[in-house]
């Protein structure tokens, strides 16, 4: 490893005031980062080398090229910027689905330019009719070309613009991210759209530095060259074969979290930066958990990820060896930095794999080495900062390389799960309804589905098996809908297990512990609905029954791996979420219930 490392290295450090480097997490991260260098992960990230991860890699590690490979296309967006600036159009709206739209979040940060459509619900596609489109290109980012809620939006909106500026300008104004060949490739250059292929070798969540990530945010005015340049100025620290390389540091941390959850703080970053580093986690193979600051309790227990961005005085300077060094700005971006003595008061399991290497070389006295250790983590708090494009590279190395120890589905597509005799996992069926929410179940849960929504959740609660959580994801729209949120703290407070919450379809974080071959323990509530009655503009039924369609077979995908589920469906939005209300309000633990068990947030803890 260079002693005169790149300009623009991301900072990672551990506040609290605790000694660094000597706790069983410290101990366990470094023998894991070793191992990864000794196994040259890193090198072989950076010659898309797929032998670390096996063949599904094969076609997924051109992301690691892309801070050098994307420079062309900065010019070519800021050209299309000028130009769509003269005709009076600055504004963005981004339709796909959220792998590929969130990296475009990142990179665009607070700029109010950019507006991302990444569900077919009809309350949300309303919302975008409803803007001024007259002034507003349209950004489609499909790779595969053929994903149908994405179609059918993009229709609905290119009429809407067509209407605004005409059918030819319309057009125009649309630029379409897809692969060479694709379906969509071919319709959008026959109607003369502004056609940018994307990278077959690049998954969703690695996209970030290209195609679907910097031209979305190049034309909200993000400065993507920028991104570009702190990227490839970290890349030789990144890349190299060392222990103290910090994204192998990274993923050592999350390889000796294991199977126990890892908390995501949405406020230390820019929006979206949380979110992304979540599906990129997730798709390593780690838990992520998205923190609500207002309110935190009833959550599965872990260390707390807080990604931050930030242009630190002494985070660049020409030469950064007083920081190496331990110099004035105090900050130390090796392992000692990221990891640091544990001392919270939550617990959680190590994996067998990850508890077997805590015990190499333990400290007498510590009891480690038998596998079941259980690593005090929960109040440990790791945060990262420094120049974006430092900071997505960072954590893109580091996700790549504990997949390769943490079993994830990184760079291909979800482990199918069990599927019927017809080819796909059987659908949930309605099995009651309370008038308002009708309830859809596996035959295993359909006593207490027949007798309504209420009866239904607390069956579903008291299914998750010891150690494990509830999730609840909700497909409808964030905006008009927000108040369904509040409802995850008040479950996991009467229900007495950890609750995790994200609006489907974009928060897979909240599915990733479930779709799996080997699924995390616990249970799903997804909550979907009707459009509601008074929408204005009203996008029509079809996309009500492309969002249902995608969320059943979400449900039924996870129902197939053996993880107890309900699909609770609100037949009228409302009256429907004040029915889940009361429901969620009529939930107690069971008396067979093992509180000690089921582990909750600390001080929820010593209450019990």
């Amino acid at each position: 490893m260079s002693s005169e490392p790149a300009a623009g290295l991301p900072i990672v450090e551990l506040g609290g005031g605790s000694r660094p480097g000597t706790g069983p997490l410290a101990r366990a991260a470094r023998r894991v980062a070793a191992e990864l260098a000794t196994d040259v992960v890193a090198s072989r990230i950076t010659d898309a080398d797929p032998s670390a991860w096996g063949p599904a890699a094969a076609d997924g590690l051109g992301w690691a090229a892309l801070p050098r490979t994307s420079r062309p296309l900065v010019g070519q967006v800021d050209a299309l910027r000028e130009a769509f600036r003269v005709e009076g159009a600055a504004r963005v709206l981004l339709v796909g689905d959220s792998r590929w739209t969130l990296g475009a979040q990142v990179l665009a940060g607070e700029s109010g330019l950019l507006r991302v459509l990444d569900s077919p619900d009809p309350g949300a596609v309303s919302h975008a009719l409803a803007t001024d489109l007259s002034g507003t290109v349209l950004v489609v980012a499909d790779p595969a070309g053929d994903t149908g809620w994405v179609a059918a939006v993009h229709e609905l909106l290119a009429a809407a613009v067509a209407e605004e500026v005409g059918p030819r300008r319309a057009a125009e104004r649309t630029v379409v991210l897809t692969e060479a060949g694709s379906p969509l490739d071919e319709s959008a250059r026959a109607a003369g759209s502004v056609v940018i292929t994307t990278e077959r070798d690049v998954p969703g969540a690695w996209s970030v530095l290209g195609a679907p990530g910097l031209v979305p945010a190049g034309l909200a005015g993000a400065p993507i060259a920028e991104v570009l340049d702190d990227a490839r100025a970290v890349a030789e620290l990144l890349t190299t074969d060392e222990p103290e390389n910090p994204a192998l540091e990274l993923a050592g941390m999350l390889v000796a979290v294991g199977a126990g959850a890892v908390r995501l703080d949405p406020a230390a970053g820019p929006p979206a930066l949380a979110d992304w580093v979540a599906a990129l986690v997730g798709a390593a193979g780690a838990s992520p958990v998205l923190v609500d600051p207002g309110d935190p309790d009833g959550l599965p227990p872990g260390p707390v990820l807080a990604p931050g961005v930030a242009r630190h005085p002494d985070a660049a300077p020409d030469d950064l060896s007083e920081l190496l060094g331990g110099g004035a700005a105090e900050v130390d971006p090796t392992v000692d930095a990221v990891l640091a003595e544990v001392t919270g008061v939550g617990a959680g399991d190590l994996d067998a794999g990850a508890g077997d290497r805590s015990g190499e070389g333990a400290d007498e006295g510590d009891d480690e080495g038998d596998g079941d250790e259980v690593l005090d983590l929960t109040g440990e708090v790791v945060r990262t900062g420094g120049p974006l494009g430092a900071e997505l590279l960072l954590w893109q190395y580091a996700a790549a390389a504990a997949a390769r120890l943490l079993a994830g589905e990184a760079f291909g597509p979800e482990a199918p799960a069990a599927a019927s005799p017809a080819g796909d996992p059987e659908p949930l069926v309605r099995r009651g309804s309370d008038g308002l929410v009708d309830v859809h179940s596996a035959a295993a849960l359909s006593d207490a589905a027949a007798e309504g929504p209420g009866a239904a959740l607390r069956a579903l609660v008291d299914a998750v098996p010891p150690g494990g959580h509830l999730a609840v994801s909700v497909w409808l729209d964030p905006a008009d809908d927000a108040s369904v949120a509040v409802l995850r703290g008040e479950l996991a407070r009467r229900a007495g297990v950890p609750v995790t919450f994200g609006w489907g379809p974009r928060d897979r974080g909240v599915l990733t512990p479930f779709r799996r071959d080997d699924p995390r323990p616990g249970a799903l509530c997804l909550v979907t609905g009707d459009a509601p009655d008074d929408l204005a503009p009203d996008p029509g039924p079809a996309l009500t029954s492309l969002a249902l369609t995608e969320a059943g077979s979400v449900a039924a995908d996870v129902a197939a791996r053996g993880v107890p589920v309900l699909r609770l469906h609100l037949t009228d939005r409302v009256a429907g979420l004040v029915s889940l209300a009361h429901a969620v309000q009529a939930v107690r633990r069971g008396p067979g219930t093992d509180s000690a068990s089921r582990p909750t947030d600390p001080e929820r803890r010593s209450e019990s």
